[in-house]
């Protein structure tokens, strides 16, 4: 780091490469070694080990920034507006596009709380949004909205599955959730 506490440009340049080749690689290669990541993010190996220790810590930057992004995209899509329906399809739709870039990342690490309490973040929303349709009366209440939520994630990442696998496509995948979910979900 430099004297001001930040990192030099061509540093933050080489992080986000090896950020970025990493993402890209591990999603196809899972088990790939710090050494393809260097090839893959047109560096060398000691660059890779200068900014990430080891292969698990950089694994756990990608955890950070998913986590992030997934904040960021669930934020974006206005979950508070409109429709509780159609919100949560516009939210399982940004989660989907997410969880597509960032394969390699199914689950928290566990016994990771810092990563955990970053997750719980994420499903803040999902939570509320849900509280909201219960409000309105358009989700059932006899069940409660942080197990609608956990559901509702399950599915989710049932579609990316199926969706990395060739199953489903992506502009299908956030409609067959919220289908599945809103009948098993909808207010009697």
């Amino acid at each position: 780091m430099s004297p001001t506490g930040h990192l030099r440009a061509d540093a933050e340049r080489n992080v986000r490469s090896i950020s970025e080749a990493a993402i890209l690689l591990l999603a196809t290669e899972p088990e790939a070694s710090m050494e393809r990541v260097a090839q893959a993010a047109g560096v060398g190996r000691a660059t890779v080990y200068r900014h990430f220790a080891s292969r698990e810590h950089l694994v756990r930057a990608i955890h950070d920034r998913a986590l992030q992004d997934a904040r960021d995209a669930v934020l974006q899509t206005r979950p508070e507006e409109g429709p509780a329906d159609e919100a949560l399809e516009r939210v399982v739709a940004a989660i989907l596009r997410v969880g597509d870039r960032y394969r390699l990342l199914r689950q928290v690490p566990p016994g990771d709380t810092e990563l955990q309490a970053r997750a719980e973040e994420v499903g803040v929303p999902m939570i509320q949004l849900i509280e909201r349709g219960q409000k309105d009366g358009e989700f059932r209440t006899d069940l409660p909205a942080r197990w609608q939520a956990a559901s509702l994630g399950a599915l989710t990442v049932a579609a990316l599955s199926a969706m990395i696998h060739g199953e489903m496509r992506e502009r299908d995948a956030a409609k067959v959730v919220c289908t599945t979910f809103v009948q098993g979900a909808a207010a009697p």
